[in-house]
C-alpha cells in the first residue's frame, strides 16, 4: 500500500471532547498499541541503547514497524537488535552511527539515513543526558544543551525534507517535567529568557542545566506543530514519568545507582516510561492531535508551563539562535567525503 493509500484508509482521531482516556501512567509500552499493526511504517529513534530507548525500540519492531536505531554505542545496539529478532524473528531493524555530542556525528547519521531513500513516519527524539561526566560537547558546547537540544535541532532540520515527503508522519520529543524548573520570570525580556536556556558552560546547578534543555525541547516541539502541522506532520511532545534504569543520570556513578535502588517502590519501570512515547508514536487514536504536551498517555497539560510553552516568540529565537549555532559549524566542518578520504 502507498503512503497515500494510507492516509486515506488512517483511522482519523476522535476530536478531544470526544475521546476517553485508555491509558494511563502505569500502563506498559506493548499495552498501548497491542492492536495497531505498524508494518510498512519507518521510525527512526535516537537514544535505543539503554533505558525507555531499549523498550521503545522493542515495542515498535515487534508491532511490524521498521525501526531505525541511531545510536553512539554500536555494540548496545547490536545487542537490542539481537534480542528483538529473539523475541520477532522477522523484525526489521537498522542501526545507524549517531553521537549526539558531535554535529560532525549528528549530519553523518542523517546523510546516512537519506542515503537509503527510506521514507520517515516518525521521529522520535529520545536521547538525553543528565549531569553528563564530560561537561561540553565536542564542538564546545554545554553537554545537556548540546545533546538534549541543538544535536536534535540538527537531526529535525536535515531529516525534514523526508518527513514532509512521507504520508501520516510524526515528530515525537522526549522532554521532562523538569521544565517547569528552568526559572523564566514573566518580566524577562525574550533576549534575557533566550539567553538563560542556552548556557555557554556547565557553572550552573545540573538539574537547572537539564531544565533548560528540556524546556528547549518543548519550545521546538510548538514551533514545529505551528510550522509544520499544515504540512502533514504531528507533533508530540511528552514527560514519561520518573522511573528507574535509565542510563540518563550515569554520570553520578554509585550515588545514582543507589538512588534508583532506593526509588524503585514509587516509579515507574522501563516499559511504563516508554508507554506515552510508543502512544504518541503509534496509536491511530491521537494521528491527528499535533502541538500537545503528553503525560501519561494523555494530553491535559495540567503540568505544562504554558505561559513558556507557548511563547512564541521565545520560540523563535531559540529555533533561530540554534539554527546559528548548526549553521557556523557548517561553516567550518570539512565535507565527510574529505574526512573518509583522509
Amino acid at each position: 500500500m502507498s503512503d497515500l493509500e494510507s492516509s486515506a484508509n488512517a483511522p482519523q482521531s476522535p476530536v478531544p471532547s470526544q475521546r476517553k482516556r485508555l491509558y494511563g501512567s502505569r500502563s506498559y509500552a506493548d499495552e498501548v498499541i497491542a492492536d495497531v499493526d505498524l508494518a510498512g511504517r519507518t521510525i527512526l529513534i535516537t537514544g535505543t541503547s539503554s533505558g525507555i530507548g531499549i523498550e521503545t525500540a522493542k515495542a515498535l519492531a515487534v508491532r511490524g514497524a521498521h525501526v531505525v536505531m541511531a545510536n553512539r554505542n554500536l555494540i548496545l545496539s547490536e545487542k537490542l537488535k539481537n534480542e528483538i529478532l529473539e523475541k520477532k524473528s522477522d523484525a526489521k531493524i537498522d542501526l545507524i552511527m549517531c553521537d549526539l555530542s558531535s554535529l560532525q556525528s549528528v549530519q553523518a547519521a542523517a546523510k546516512e539515513f537519506k542515503s537509503k531513500h527510506w521514507p520517515l513516519h516518525v521521529l522520535i527524539l529520545n536521547a538525553g543526558v543528565f549531569g553528563p561526566v564530560q561537561k561540553t560537547t565536542i564542538d564546545g558546547l554545554e553537554s545537556c544543551f548540546g545533546i538534549n537540544h541543538v544535536a536534535h535541532q540538527y537531526l529535525i532540520r536535515e531529516l525534514l525534507p523526508v518527513i514532509r515527503q512521507t504520508e501520516n508522519s510524526r515528530i515525537v520529543i522526549v522532554s521532562s517535567l523538569s521544565h517547569t524548573h528552568a526559572g523564566m520570570k514573566p518580566t524577562m525580556s525574550t533576549n534575557e529568557k533566550v539567553a538563560k536556556i542556552m548556557p555557554k558552560d556547565a557553572t550552573e546547578n545540573l538539574y537547572r542545566l537539564y531544565s533548560y534543555s528540556k524546556l528547549c525541547n518543548i519550545l521546538t516541539a510548538m514551533k514545529l506543530h505551528r510550522d509544520e502541522n499544515k504540512n502533514g506532520i504531528s507533533v508530540y511532545v511528552l514527560h514519561p514519568g520518573t522511573m528507574i534504569g535509565t542510563d540518563i543520570n550515569r554520570g553520578f556513578g554509585v550515588v545514582g545507582k543507589a538512588f534508583n535502588f532506593m526509588m524503585k517502590p514509587f516509579v515507574k519501570n522501563l516499559s511504563q516510561g516508554a508507554s506515552t512515547t510508543v502512544y504518541c508514536a503509534a496509536s491511530p487514536e491521537v494521528a491527528q492531535i499535533s502541538g500537545k504536551y503528553w503525560e501519561g498517555c494523555w494530553d491535559d497539560e495540567k503540568n505544562l508551563d504554558k505561559e513558556v510553552a507557548h511563547d512564541e516568540a521565545l520560540q523563535e529565537a531559540l529555533w533561530q539562535k540554534t539554527d546559528e549555532i548548526i549553521d557556523q559549524f557548517e561553516l567550518k566542518r570539512q565535507p565527510i567525503s574529505t574526512l573518509a578520504e583522509n
